[in-house]
């Protein structure tokens, strides 16, 4: 229905009447509410809740006021304009009647959601209802699988659309390589569907040690996964029945099916840390082996739990320091560089790469790779060369092999459904200075292009277009082509943020600060509070959490709870904010990176800074931009430290109180002179990346920015 339709139905009192007159108008013909159509009544139910919407300002008009006229404008073109929008496809489709109501009764649930605790979150509903706008669009032109896996979390938010698409279970099973996780929490909306056993059990083979959660007697997954007669799921099903759910032989299904370890067998191994890494690392080399999705993340698991000791002993000598690790494999020593991204020490990489080249012996470089499966072999070259390390590995190899590896390395980056490898390449770029090296990317990355482009694969030719933007002031041969490319697919400026987006509509700016009860948890939070220990700033105890004031200038709130109080501290912050609702402007995580899923999941639209206390991989990084489009991203090599922490906190702090645009460049100097003299405080300083520096965030919300308009 449209918007004047929705103005007659403003009065409850006069409704009926009114109702009588509108349709007698639209339809030559008086028609009372009993007794329109299921699909009619369907229509009137988005209206009554885009109504309802309407009403959160206090006036029925039309509009959702906010607190500038931006604002304003956005939100009632997002739950009137394109919410009409959707309306519209479906009213002037071909469909048969009982499809169109099946997408108007999605559309008033997607609309059910939608509160005054959230309905600021204006980027993220106007993204959610462009891509119904782009999923009906699709379903129409028959394109709706490509459309789909080119966003599965906004698929996955949309799935009632689509559920019953021919391609529905296609996408489900596609998505299960990269997320398993949401096709089980998916599993209520088509348990009745005739693809939910085939579903499952490809999810199943994946990702076994996810589905082992469901596996509980009366569970609808593990009830249906009773009725297959996959061997791999058989297998599965066998495990739990003969040993208990904390069995690692799930993740050891590859062997178990392929018959080379019984079911005990794999369970007694599964008990022994060292066998139990070992045969992980022979079941990930071979190509596609099963549970894949599981092994990758126990691997990680296992090598963070050996890199994290070798971390804590950073002060003792390396005999004693990297004694745990002494009698690993080359293979075993890869496994752990290229496992434990985000929480490695320089120190630490520095000391796995020297007995990595020890143990390769007169094997290549090449060859090694190639014996691994070339698992990750993507994170291990950038890590390398942001690490110095890189030239050494090249070396080990013939001069054919160091370029057939770099071109391998800069391939074949659109066949993958998420950016992460694309941002792999990146990142690793910064850190390349090598002329040779850069002269054979460039014409792996130009090539690639011209091939995709070809093609007319939008989605690659976006992805090498704004590859070949970091080329431009290092192009030696083909300026010309790379200057005319990138110009196309020009890299925004990520070098401030202005202070007026800074602030909610109150003129408040607010920080999230989440503190962890681990090892240095303590010992961070009380040097964080004696950072406010000055004139400009108030701190106020608040039990389990504590608010830092500004007592001058522009008001800064920081909010922070006790690091002894991890659970009910931040339980009580996430409380305050939803009962007024309050949003962040600013996040920090001040924790190990395992934590960082808790903190990324509170950003909200308007967070414009997040601190991420560890590296941050790709994974990190790209959770965060999807929550908040315009986000810069501060993070680091190495873990972060409160020698540094505490300084940029307070410098930025300091900025958003004078009322001043956050600018990074200036920012980063003032830091460096603020530390420049603690050898301790320089050594990790130098691995920070601010946002203005950090190309795999640059590169993702480019990307995004650009396939959104296609």
């Amino acid at each position: 229905m449209t918007r004047l339709c929705r103005f007659f139905l403003y009065d409850i009192t006069f409704r009926p009447l009114l109702l009588a007159v509108l349709y007698t108008l639209l339809f030559s013909e008086t028609i009372h509410a009993k007794e329109l159509t299921s699909l009619q009544k369907t229509n009137l139910y988005v209206d009554e809740e885009q109504n309802r919407l309407d009403r959160i300002d206090g006036m029925i008009d039309g509009e959702i006021t906010i607190d500038d006229s931006a604002s304003t404008a956005q939100a009632t073109k997002i739950y009137f304009r394109l919410v009409d929008s959707v309306q519209h496809i479906i009213d002037n489709a071909t469909w048969d009647d009982n499809k169109k109501k099946i997408y108007r009764d999605q559309l008033y649930l997607q609309l059910k959601t939608i509160h005054p605790g959230n309905y600021l979150q204006l980027k993220r509903y106007e993204q959610l209802f462009a891509f119904i706008i782009g999923e009906l669009k699709a379903i129409q032109q028959q394109k709706l699988y490509n459309y789909l896996i080119n966003n599965i979390p906004l698929s996955f938010a949309t799935f009632g659309f689509i559920k019953n698409e021919l391609c529905a279970d296609s996408f489900l099973i596609f998505s299960s390589a990269y997320k398993p996780d949401l096709v089980f929490k998916t599993y209520d909306s088509y348990y009745n569907k005739n693809y939910a056993l085939r579903v499952l059990e490809e999810t199943a083979k994946k990702a076994p040690v996810t589905v082992k959660r469901y596996f509980s007697k009366g569970n609808g997954i593990y009830e249906t996964l009773l009725m297959s007669k996959d061997s791999c799921v058989k297998a599965l099903i066998q495990i739990r029945e003969k040993h208990t759910l904390k069995s690692n032989a799930y993740s050891l299904l590859d062997d178990i099916v392929n018959n080379r370890l019984t079911i005990d067998e794999a369970n007694k191994l599964g008990e022994s840390p060292e066998k139990y890494l070992r045969t992980m690392l022979q079941i990930r080399a071979r190509p596609n082996p099963l549970g894949v999705h599981s092994l990758d993340s126990e691997l990680e698991i296992f090598a963070l739990k050996f890199v994290r000791v070798i971390n804590d002993l950073h002060n003792e000598k390396d005999g004693v320091r990297f004694a745990s690790i002494e009698n690993f494999s080359a293979d075993e020593l890869y496994t752990l560089m290229v496992y434990s991204e985000e929480e490695i020490f320089t120190s630490t990489f520095n000391g796995l790469f020297k007995r990595l080249m020890v143990k390769l012996g007169p094997i290549s470089g090449f060859e090694f790779l190639s014996r691994v499966g070339d698992n990750r072999f993507r994170t291990f070259i950038k890590m390398s060369a942001g690490f110095g390390k890189l030239g050494q590995f090249l070396q080990t190899m013939t001069a054919l092999h160091q370029q057939m590896l770099m071109i391998k390395f800069a391939s074949g980056l659109e066949k993958y459904n998420d950016l992460s490898q694309a941002v792999e390449v990146a990142d690793a770029f910064g850190s390349i200075t090598d002329s040779l090296i850069l002269k054979i990317l460039r014409g792996a990355i130009r090539y690639e292009y011209i091939r995709l482009n070809a093609k007319k694969d939008y989605r690659g030719t976006t992805i090498y277009g704004l590859l070949s933007n970091l080329f431009i002031e290092r192009s030696i041969s083909n300026a010309n082509w790379f200057n005319s490319v990138a110009k196309q697919y020009a890299l925004p400026s990520f070098d401030k943020i202005k202070s007026e987006r800074l602030f909610a509509k109150d003129s408040i700016n607010r920080w999230l600060i989440y503190f962890y009860d681990d090892e240095d948890g303590e010992v961070s939070f009380s040097t964080f509070l004696k950072t406010f220990t000055d004139p400009n700033w108030l701190v106020v105890d608040s039990g389990t959490y504590v608010i830092i004031k500004s007592k001058s200038g522009q008001r800064v709130h920081i909010y922070a709870n006790k690091s002894k109080n991890e659970y009910d501290g931040q339980e009580a912050l996430e409380k305050l904010f939803v009962e007024n609702n309050f949003e962040p402007n600013v996040m920090v995580h001040r924790g190990h990176s395992y934590y960082a899923f808790k903190t990324v999941d509170k950003i909200r639209d308007n967070t414009q800074i997040f601190v991420l206390g560890s590296c941050g991989g790709y994974h990190s990084i790209s959770g965060i931009i999807e929550k908040s489009q315009e986000v810069s991203i501060i993070s680091s090599k190495q873990i972060g430290t409160m020698f540094v922490n505490n300084p940029m906190l307070k410098l930025m702090a300091g900025k958003i109180r004078e009322g001043k645009d956050v600018e990074w460049q200036p920012l980063w100097e003032e830091l460096y002179v603020l530390i420049k003299d603690n050898p301790k405080a320089y050594e990790r300083y130098v691995d920070y990346i601010p946002p203005h520096k950090n190309l795999g965030a640059i590169f993702i919300k480019t990307y995004n920015s650009m396939m959104a308009r296609e």
